[in-house]
């Protein structure tokens, strides 16, 4: 019999998602306390993705009206910023792009600001910037672009787009086909001419392609990543002041990598004898009598799976066997022995707030 593997989206995992610096962290109470403010203020479909994403794009959109130029009290949380807006205050692209990532990492999904610049942005007047989110979608396997002061995001041949998507789109000279969609209820609820605001909105994002930006950790230390996109040359100031730490870069797989996904380790539970074992024992002389005796010695697909993840705020894993309800796992280790035929195995991470990362999944064939 053979062990032969049909389909697998089994990978090596990386370590970029330890250089997401998040806003808020998972010991700080303000993250429960500003989690558990919004779920009192509106039903999120929290274990639904991409809707979690979008619900809670609108309802921080309708929280106030933009101000471009008032700020909240430095360092204020999220959640202060929410009460400051039930009292009448507005503010700008900045506190849409922090509450709307802040609440988003609340319900257990991996969000970050990304700044969108022109290439003016190092002495250029006030507008050289705009401040938006991207969210990694766990049902998409990828990163979207969120635009939560328009309530927009984007699209592209019925594929949700990042930014850098909707840069390679407008560079290919199809800017124009790119949907930009708000949900119907906000559009409706705000009495809005739909295809006005997206006519208005792709105008105004053309003079935000220079340079995309987002907060960045390495060795605990953090900074702003610049990805160059029309523009070129680095630079040291922001609208002629001075700037955060800044590390530049031109390839987008710095930007945009997968996070949140299981890998499955095999290790066999008995070793196989050694060579010399098997050719004494067997009295084999040539290839093909190897060959001819493998079934004898072949290795059988009992194993040891040990499971690794990149998922932030990792919680446990869950296992599944073909479609069998899911098994939450106590530690990293499950015992494993594939049955004669089709075998399909399942596996993924969950973390903090209950919600299951991209799943693995593996066919095996024994026979």
């Amino acid at each position: 019999k053979k062990i032969v593997i049909l389909e697998s989206n089994n990978e090596r995992l990386d370590t970029k998602e330890n250089t997401i610096p998040f806003r808020i962290d998972i010991s700080d109470s303000t993250l429960f306390q500003l989690r558990d403010y919004v779920k009192s203020q509106v039903n999120i479909p929290i274990d639904s993705d991409p809707q979690a994403i979008f619900s809670v794009m609108e309802w921080v959109r309708n929280q106030w009206a933009h101000d471009g130029f008032n700020e909240p009290p430095p360092s204020s949380t999220s959640l202060e910023i929410l009460k400051l807006a039930r009292q009448g205050s507005k503010f700008s692209c900045n506190e849409y792009g922090a509450v709307f990532s802040d609440i988003l990492l609340s319900l257990g999904y991996i969000s970050r600001i990304v700044n969108l610049n022109s290439r003016d942005i190092a002495y250029g007047p006030l507008g050289m910037g705009h401040v938006a989110s991207e969210v990694w979608s766990n049902s998409l396997q990828k990163w979207i672009f969120i635009d939560p002061q328009f309530c927009m995001s984007a699209k592209y041949k019925g594929q949700y787009l990042n930014y850098y998507e909707i840069y390679q789109v407008r560079k290919q000279g199809k800017y124009n086909d790119i949907e930009f969609t708000m949900p119907n209820s906000y559009i409706k609820n705000n009495n809005l001419n739909k295809t006005q605001l997206v006519v208005e909105y792709r105008k105004f994002l053309q003079n935000y392609f220079g340079y995309l930006v987002t907060p960045y950790r390495r060795n605990n230390f953090s900074s702003l990543m610049v990805l160059m996109l029309d523009a070129k040359e680095q630079f040291l100031t922001n609208q002629g002041l001075s700037s955060y730490p800044l590390v530049f870069t031109h390839d987008p797989k710095d930007f945009y990598f997968p996070i949140n996904r299981t890998l499955i380790v095999f290790n066999y539970q008995a070793l196989s004898p050694s060579w010399s074992q098997i050719v004494s024992e067997y009295q084999l002389q040539t290839m093909q009598d190897y060959k001819d005796n493998m079934y004898k010695f072949a290795a059988k697909p009992e194993f040891t799976l040990l499971f690794q993840n990149n998922m932030p705020w990792f919680d446990h894993y869950e296992f599944q066997i073909e479609n069998s309800p899911w098994i939450p796992l106590q530690n990293d280790l499950v015992n494993w022995m594939a049955k004669d035929g089709i075998n399909t195995i399942h596996a993924r991470s969950v973390n903090f707030a209950g919600i299951p990362g991209p799943t693995t999944t593996i066919r095996i064939k024994y026979e």
